[in-house]
């Protein structure tokens, strides 16, 4: 046997270079038969290791932290049979969860069978009490080893020179003395590139260096038996104890759990609920045309029973049923699964297949063996709620999170490694733009930092979990897959989400998105108001909804809110259900440029089919292929596919495999000629579908998502003040947006109003007055503060001034208060901040025992200017006083218009906050200003002859009085037509 005996993959995280993927080539090339994979404490490649096609033989293995005689050390451990690799699974498992990360003597006993344990050499606690030169505590650990576990062996370093001179003699001596074999053990870290090791293991801690300068790279064999020349019998020991070793981990079936009690029949009780689903739907809005429901429930319903999904559709169902029944709600479908009705009948999803043309065989094909993939959305403070709830149903160790990897990318990698280096910041960013900006390099310093970096990149760097996917199992998972902490209270698998489906665990994307949140709360305040809705049940027709779709006012509407969907929005101006549906499938780079074309074709511009046959598949779309399903029933039609050899069509030809194209071709060839369509119209027909086949969107997740995004425009046309209401909640710490936000309630007459300590709190509140504005946006006032103010408050309301301070007299400070008066939130106690502020002190406790009726000093409010100036410091922006808001009576005198009301030529009043003089091309000053009044902020253009007679007033600080028009040619841009300076003003 010709092995590396305690190599390690990059899966010893920034402990190696050693890249699995070329892993057994370079130990081939290397004069290798054999793999010894051990990284440290962990098994993140376990499964990639065994899935690699090799004629090497493979033995896995661990160093693991353990805790020996009270002393943390390692030693290495190998799985001999699958019973082994097992309890390497469990050893794994129990360090990775475990506080100290490190696996106790007695778990190490317990599950030793069928593992070959070698000391660790230098890592080893017998090497290092040899090195302080302490024999008997060398020899009490050796004794401690053999006595406690059945298959021991001192492992041999030779490849440092300290390893080689002080200890290997005193091992050899003592594997005789206690007649324990000897195993050659060489730490492999990587293959030849020393420095870029030496740079990885001082990413995380900048101190590290190589043990004692020791080589741990992979040597070739013939190298490796040179380095033990004095210890050959030790090749051996190998062939001995590793040479009968032939396993490949058992492939485990897995079967999702089973949320039904025992004896009942999941085929016949999921029919039951489909058809009472579907019987439910019908009753609640008619279905057109019900049998061809119940024919189409029948075929998916014997397709999944066929494909043995019965159970992974009642899970699914169960705990969907969990959270409507607790008022969490359901995203209406995403991906294919939409596409099911039989997801449709049990409310997993809320878009009905057959309305919306889905096709059941995007989701599941029956000619293709997959798994379901049902991904759900639930409200982003929710999604734990239900994860909890299929925990506690079916077990802690039958439902893990999912490992991702985080690995070094271009600019990461180079920062990285020039940190190791030490260069400054500066020199950071230099480098980083040197290579990423494509500039000829020829410093050898930064041409050397970059070979390092190249050395690193890809490799692993640390872990996550993934954003949403979950796994289930009948089977106890904590014996088949290692485990570890994860950022949940879930356990989490080693394993990431590739390899766990290669084994045929089924996993379950559960999704937080904000955007349920905001539908499910508007939905509350507008109940508040005795208005009830039904979500699923709105006239997808309304012309307020498109009217809103149509002039791009879709801020905090879900999909519909970058600029570049506003701009064509604007340009498209919906005004069916269908454009948005086609919209948020074209808007992606690629279909993107179809865009235009879609939208000029709706307007009028003449087309063709093709051939007329396809005109009621491309008639909705004016000839442009959008969706696979599209691609789908072409070949159906056209060609007589069946449709779930449409969908193997569609996936092989999005491949743009050569192979592929050029055999699904004459496939499609021949089967349209067969159907009695002429060759040339089908190569015609297939080079049409190829033209979008890599661009086509799946219509079941469009038809989904443009359903929430429908919603969300609805309750903000409809219900204008509830909808920002919440919306302004979640975005609560994000000044810029609150600020934008509150400007486009201003504009439709909408109050925000000041805090208020006798009823704000965490989020915004509706009132008839306006929204009044939550304690925990304030500045410096935290969760902690804002819970015992709401604590104390539940106990009455604050009295007085006084009566605040004593009640909280433990939880406030200077600051707090000093925030909470310049926000606004203590005028509800009628005095005037300068008194609140002059006043802020905390009464003594003893001192108000002997003083009862203690008088409060007043003064004079402060200037206008501090006012401002303090309520920005406390909120970040000016909410009740602005720099203009003292010229009130002076824009009732002379009609002017506030800023967030120009619609046409006004006069107003601004201050200018930021200004960009420019020349054109004839060398004329122009200039680009930032115009705001504390409350709306506008940009406005200056062009030359403007800026020639105001451009020296734009400069000063005052308020000005600014004749300002809307620029027609550029949607919601201004022009400054003059300024004058206001009334008393200094100039």
């Amino acid at each position: 046997m010709k092995g590396c005996i305690g190599l390690q993959s990059e899966y010893s995280l920034l402990n190696s270079t050693i890249r699995l993927e070329t892993l057994f080539e370079d130990l081939k090339h290397r004069g290798y038969d054999t793999v010894f994979l051990s990284d440290d404490n962990n098994l993140y490649a376990s499964y990639k290791f065994f899935s690699v096609p090799t004629d090497l033989k493979r033995i896995l293995g661990m160093r693991l932290s353990i805790i020996h005689l009270e002393q943390a050390t390692t030693i290495y451990a190998y799985a001999t049979t699958q019973k082994g690799h097992q309890n390497l699974i469990i050893l794994s498992s129990l360090l990775q969860l475990s506080k100290q990360k490190a696996v106790d003597m007695n778990d190490l006993i317990k599950y030793q069978e069928d593992l070959i344990f070698i000391s660790a050499g230098y890592a080893s606690d017998i090497d290092q009490a040899i090195l302080k030169k302490d024999l008997n505590d060398a020899r009490r650990r050796i004794e401690s080893y053999r006595y406690l576990l059945k298959q021991f062996y001192l492992g041999l370093m030779v490849q440092t020179l300290k390893m080689e001179i002080e200890v290997a003699p005193t091992i050899k001596a003592l594997s005789n003395e206690y007649k324990i074999d000897m195993l050659p053990l060489h730490q492999a870290n990587y293959l030849d590139e020393v420095e870029a090791y030496d740079a990885l293991i001082k990413i995380e801690h900048s101190e590290r260096v190589r043990y004692d300068e020791g080589d741990f790279s992979l040597p070739s064999f013939e190298q490796l038996k040179q380095s033990f020349s004095e210890y050959t019998s030790v090749f051996n020991t190998v062939e001995s104890v590793f040479s009968k070793i032939d396993f490949v981990p058992e492939k485990v079936t897995f079967k999702l759990p089973n949320p039904l009690e025992p004896g009942i029949s999941s085929k016949a009780y999921l029919q039951d609920l489909c058809e009472v689903g579907l019987s439910i739907r019908h009753k609640k809005q008619p279905l057109k045309h019900p049998e061809v429901y119940k024919e189409r429930l029948q075929y998916e319903l014997s397709v999944i029973d066929k494909m043995g999904y019965n159970n992974y559709f009642l899970v699914v169902w169960d705990f969907v049923k969990y959270a409507k029944k607790e008022g969490i709600m359901v995203g209406p479908g995403r991906g294919s699964a939409a596409g099911s009705l039989v997801s449709f009948a049990l409310g997993i999803t809320d878009v009905d297949p057959i309305k919306y043309d889905l096709l059941f065989e995007r989701f599941l094909n029956p000619e293709r063996i997959s798994m379901p993939d049902i991904d759900l959305d639930f409200p982003d403070n929710k999604r734990d709620d239900v994860i909890r709830y299929v925990q506690a149903k079916y077990g802690k160790h039958h439902v893990v999170s999912i490992t991702t990897f985080g690995t070094f990318q271009v600019k990461s990698s180079i920062r990285d490694i020039c940190r190791t280096q030490g260069l400054s910041v500066a020199d950071t960013n230099r480098t980083v733009k040197l290579a990423t900006e494509a500039y000829e390099i020829t410093d050898p310093k930064t041409l050397h930092i970059l070979k390092l970096a190249q050395a690193i990149e890809g490799l692993p760097r640390h872990t996550g979990t993934h954003a949403a996917g979950i796994i289930l199992s009948s089977v106890d998972l904590s014996r088949i897959i290692p485990l570890q902490s994860g950022s949940s209270e879930l356990y989490q698998s080693q394993l990431e989400a590739e390899d766990l489906e290669k084994m045929g665990l089924l996993k379950i994307d559960f999704l937080g998105i904000r955007n349920l949140q905001i539908i499910k709360e508007t939905l509350g305040l507008i109940e508040q108001k005795n208005i009830k809705l039904d979500l699923y049940n709105l006239p997808l027709n309304d012309t307020k909804t498109f009217e809103l779709l149509s002039r791009a006012d879709t801020v905090g509407v879900f999909q519909l809110e970058s600029i570049g969907m506003k701009r064509v929005l604007t340009k498209l101006k919906p005004n069916q259900f269908e454009d948005l549906v086609a919209i948020l499938a074209l808007f992606r780079p690629g279909p993107m440029d179809n865009i235009d074309v879609y939208i000029e074709r709706r307007a009028g511009q003449k087309f063709d089919y093709i051939d007329e046959e396809l005109k009621d598949i491309l008639a909705p779309t004016y000839g442009i292929i959008i969706y696979q399903e599209q691609i789908m029933k072409i070949a159906s039609k056209f060609a007589n596919y069946t449709l779930a050899e449409a969908d193997l069509l569609r996936r092989g030809v999005s491949k743009k495999d050569k192979d592929i194209l050029e055999n699904e071709r004459v496939k499609f060839i021949q089967k349209a000629v067969n159907n009695h369509k002429s060759e040339a119209l089908a190569i015609k027909i297939y080079d049409y579908i190829l033209k979008f086949a890599l661009y086509g969107f799946n219509r079941s997740h469009s038809v989904a998502y443009a359903m929430v995004a429908y919603q969300m425009a609805y309750l903000k046309a409809h219900h204008f003040d509830a909808f920002m209401t919440v919306l302004l909640t979640s975005i609560a710490s994000n000044t810029d947006q609150v600020v934008d936000y509150i400007g486009k309630l201003k504009e439709k007459g909408i109050k925000v109003l000041k805090p208020n300590i006798q009823v704000s709190a965490f989020e915004f509140i509706l009132t008839d007055q306006g929204i009044i504005y939550p304690l925990i946006a304030i500045k410096n006032i935290g969760t902690q503060t804002v819970t015992k103010i709401v604590e104390e408050r539940q106990q009455g309301p604050f009295k007085d001034f006084d009566d605040f301070k004593k009640r909280l007299s433990n939880d406030l400070n200077d600051k707090i208060i000093e925030a909470l008066i310049f926000s606004g939130a203590l005028d509800v106690f009628g005095l005037n901040k300068h008194t609140l502020y002059e006043n802020r002190q905390m009464i003594h406790k003893d001192y108000e025992l002997f003083v009862s009726d203690i008088v409060m000093k007043t003064f004079d409010e402060y200037p206008n200017d501090v006012l401002i100036e303090k309520e920005k410091a406390a909120l970040g922006f000016n909410l009740s006083i602005t720099p203009v808001s003292i010229y009130e009576d002076l824009m009732k005198q002379h009609q002017l218009k506030p800023l967030s009301d120009i619609d046409h030529t006004v006069r107003t009043i601004g201050l200018v906050k930021r200004i960009k003089v420019i020349q054109t091309k004839q060398g004329k000053d122009m200039a680009f200003i930032e115009v705001s009044d504390g409350q709306t902020t506008l940009d406005v253009t200056v062009f030359p002859e403007v800026y020639a007679k105001y451009g020296s007033m734009l400069s000063q600080k005052d308020p000005l009085i600014l004749t300002i028009e809307p620029n027609q040619y550029d949607g919601k841009k201004y022009i400054l037509i003059r300024t004058e300076n206001i009334p008393d003003a200094k100039p």
